[in-house]
Formats: structure tokens, sequence, C-alpha cells
């Protein structure tokens, strides 16, 4: 059933970003620090001997920012190249003080699998608090992940450690799995999906609606379909609404609140529902 899984997520990926082109990811360099946790800087990303098989994404100067939550990453199609498929997007949250770990390394070949994502989860514990990674705070920890890798992020729904889901132009493949799936999950929820024309829109709506009651969860839509806006600079719309959505309920920042409470993210496009954000 997983690889059934995989394989037609990685098919409906490979389809969507065919047709869409990569657009070179600018620095915001002139932004200042003038106040920690909450400005955007300069981020960085590479391959960690001490985490093979991943790709740590990063603010450039880890002590800019006095908490830093981790965010594990699943590609689209469960490829091993998060910097080609991804690559804008996953800087933009670094840009925003989140340690991204992401499956696979840049131009990496191959698949990737749930127990990758389970393992940075690992890294990120054993190494929070230590050294370099002494900001790292592994108390607040997103399983998140597009298409194929947004079913990744699903198989740690048993994990406490996990604080956090978001889940990304994805949703279970079957039906028959979609209560159980849901219903291990007690922790905020968010859906960033690409409208009717999204191949994963009646998936990840059928997840939206199993959501358990009392369970902070919200779903856009953005008509772009299954591609999302990875690419664009920044990573887009998806990128705008992701950084605002894991400061909001992994950091605490109640300032990112209002563009999932306010309106928000409707001016950006962006048809929504949501449910118990109250409880965040």
């Amino acid at each position: 059933m997983q690889s059934a899984m995989k394989g037609a997520w990685a098919l409906a990926f490979l389809k969507a970003v065919s047709a869409q082109v990569a657009t070179s990811f600018e620095e915001d360099s002139g932004t200042t620090r003038a106040v920690l946790t909450k400005a955007r800087t300069k981020q960085t990303y590479y391959v960690d001997e001490s985490l093979p098989g991943h790709t740590l994404f990063h603010p450039q100067n880890l002590g800019d920012f006095d908490s830093i939550p981790v965010v594990v990453w699943g590609n689209g199609a469960c490829a091993a190249d998060p910097v080609g498929g991804h690559g804008p997007f996953l800087e933009e949250l670094a840009a925003w003080g989140i340690l991204v770990i992401a499956s696979g390394t840049p131009g990496g070949q191959g698949g990737t699998s749930p127990e990758m994502m389970t393992a940075a989860i690992d890294w990120a514990v054993q190494n929070a608090g230590q050294g370099n990674w002494a900001n790292i705070d592994s108390s607040n920890i997103a399983a998140a992940g597009m298409s194929c890798g947004g079913t990744e992020a699903y198989a740690q729904n048993q994990d406490p450690r996990v604080t956090a889901f978001g889940i990304f132009n994805s949703g279970t493949l079957d039906p028959g799995q979609t209560d159980a799936t849901l219903g291990a999950i007690n922790v905020p929820i968010f859906f960033f999906l690409g409208g009717p024309s999204d191949i994963a829109y009646e998936n990840g709506m059928r997840d939206y609606a199993a959501v358990n009651q009392g369970v902070p969860s919200w779903v856009g839509n953005l008509d772009v379909g299954h591609g999302g806006t990875y690419l664009d600079p920044r990573g887009g719309a998806f990128g705008k609404a992701a950084q605002q959505y894991f400061r909001w309920v992994l950091r605490g920042d109640d300032s990112e609140a209002g563009y999932f409470t306010n309106g928000g993210a409707e001016g950006d496009g962006w048809y929504t529902e949501s449910k118990d954000l109250g409880n965040i």
C-alpha cells in the first residue's frame, strides 16, 4: 500500500512540476534584525555529516533568533532532492528563524522514506541545546511535506515529539485510512492545497473534514494546481503562508495569527475554512 501511495503521488508531482519554470531565489539582504525572532534574515543550507542523507536549512547566524523551532520536511514525489523541488520555499522558512531538516540532499537521486523523517526528528532532539544548536527548540517540531512527502509526514502521526503538521498538496490516498490517520492527530494541522485542479484536492479536503473535534485545523486553497508556488521567489504564496503558520504554532508568535483568522490569507487569494483555531 505504501509503495502504491508513493508511486501515485510521485507521478502526480512530476506531471505538475514539468510545466513549472524554476526561478532564482533572491535573498532580502537589506533586512535588518531589530527584533529577535521577528525579522527575516539571511539563510543557508548544507548537508551535515552527522545526519547523512538530509539537508539542513537554517538562519545563517543561528544567534539571530532566541528560539528556533524545527520543521522536518518530505519532498514532492518522495524525491531525494529538496533543493531542486522546493529550494526557495524551504529557504524562506529558514530565513524566518526555522530549522528545516529535509529528507534528501541537493541534487540527490532516488527516493526518501518516512523513516528518514523520523531520523530527522531523532537528530533534532539529540542535538538541540548543544554547541551550535544551543537555540534549537526541539519541543516544537512540525512534520510537513508536499504531495508524496505529505504522506511521510502523516507517518509521524503517533510520534509525541511532533507538535504540528503541515500537509501541502497532499492527503491520504485510501479513503479507508483517512479516519485512522487523522484520528491519531491531536495537534494543529493545516492543509495548503492548489484548488480543484490539484490532484490532491479531494484527498486533502477529505482529510480536513476528518480532523478530530477540538483540534486546530485550517485548509487553504490557492488556484495554482498541484505544483504550488514552491519554486517562485521566496516560495511564493505558499512560502508566505507557511512561514506564518509555523511561526505562529511553533514559536507562539501571535502576530502571525491574523493571517489565518482575520482575512490575511483571503487577501492573497486563498479560499479558506478553519476549525478550533482558538485552541492554538
